[in-house]
């Protein structure tokens, strides 16, 4: 049996001084996104290294999955709205996975 989905990565690096406020709306985006029909998983990880720099995984039933996610009301407001600006860069891909059950 396969399982198939669709994996992303994003790397979010913070402005100086911002990596609180983005640690904080992270957690607000991540317990939205949960409830989306299609999202199998979100979590996200900050460095220990650098506390401006987060990991972003996430796990989308298909393509139409992350794009409802990407047109949200709550990834509008707190993704587009309120975490990117506050960010200096980030870098997102998607990959399709295709897993077979052992």
């Amino acid at each position: 049996m396969t399982t198939s989905y669709l994996q992303v990565i994003a790397h979010y690096h913070a402005k100086p001084g911002n990596g609180d406020q983005v640690s904080r709306l992270l957690a607000e985006l991540a317990e939205a996104t949960r409830t989306e029909s299609a999202n199998l998983y979100y979590e996200y990880f900050r460095s220990p290294a650098d506390p401006n720099h987060f990991v972003i995984l996430e796990k989308y039933r298909d393509a139409d999955g992350l794009m409802a996610h990407r047109e949200s009301a709550h990834f509008q407001h707190l993704g587009f709205g309120t975490i990117i600006p506050l960010l200096d860069r980030r870098m997102v891909e998607s990959h399709w996975v295709e897993a077979q059950a052992v």
